[in-house]
């Protein structure tokens, strides 16, 4: 699609917006899908949620590439976890994308909305009761974390697939809670399992019938966002503590869960 269809005022405000969401969600697992797919749909007015949801599928992908290279540097990425992980949300994905290009999403978006909420509100009800973080990172798993792994990550795919985000805001909590690691490990290892599940997810989308892909738009709009994201990514590491990092984290599935809610309230 021509830029001039869009607007070049229009195409801009998405380049600082959406690299303002890469630079602080590249601290959090997050691929930002929550915020890209909003921007696009309120600045380009044209495209429709098949459009949007694939652009945005580049942009999670490269906030979450900067944000595996940066962690990894450091040493908080579980590339052997990732994968396991990554394995099981291939399935999900292609469920993603079929549910996107050909159902109707508001009781996928209702059901999202309350899963992000509850994910948040556990969150909080931890650091009101102080609870401590784990440390460290196990090197083996019972059978009963690596089942509830596939299922979880199953949802993470149907997630990528289905509205173009990361995945972090199921990925995150799951590898805290479930598999015990410290949260920095945690987004690190999350970051890892988004950037190999949203080329994925943008693959389908290639493939599948129906789906209208903007080459023009991402190969302008998605450096914007990976230099940004590399950014942010250096300077969250340097300067944000674990306990801030949670508290942003935290904000941002709220602010998630608010946007599909709205979204729902004024469709």
């Amino acid at each position: 699609m021509a830029f001039e269809s869009l607007g070049i005022d229009s195409v801009i405000i998405v380049a600082v917006l959406a690299g303002a969401v890469a630079f602080f969600y590249s601290n959090l697992g997050l691929g930002g899908g929550q915020l890209y797919v909003p921007i696009m749909d309120l600045f380009f007015i044209s495209l429709v949620m098949k459009d949007i949801v694939p652009l945005s599928l580049c942009f999670a992908f490269v906030t979450m590439l900067s944000a595996t290279y940066t962690h990894s540097r450091k040493g908080l990425v579980h590339f052997k976890l990732g994968s396991f992980l990554a394995a099981g949300g291939l399935v999900g994905v292609v469920g993603g994308v079929i549910f996107t290009t050909t159902v109707s999403e508001w009781v996928v978006k209702v059901a999202f909305a309350a899963l992000l909420v509850v994910v948040a509100t556990k969150m909080i009800y931890d650091l009101r009761r102080e609870r401590k973080d784990y440390v460290g990172c196990p090197t083996s798993w019972s059978l009963r974390c690596r089942l509830a792994g596939v299922g979880v990550s199953i949802l993470t795919g149907f997630l990528i697939g289905c509205f173009g985000v990361g995945g972090g805001v199921v990925s995150v909590p799951l590898i805290i809670y479930v598999f015990r690691f410290e949260p920095r490990y945690a987004i690190g290892t999350s970051a890892l399992v988004g950037a190999i599940l949203t080329p994925a997810a943008f693959l389908v989308y290639v493939l599948r019938e129906g789906a209208a892909i903007n080459y023009d738009l991402a190969l302008v709009l998605t450096p914007v966002v990976f230099l940004m994201g590399v950014i942010g990514s250096t300077w969250g590491l340097k300067k944000l503590r674990t306990k801030s990092v949670k508290m942003i984290f935290m904000g941002g599935v709220y602010l998630a869960a608010s946007e599909m809610i709205l979204s729902l309230l004024f469709e």
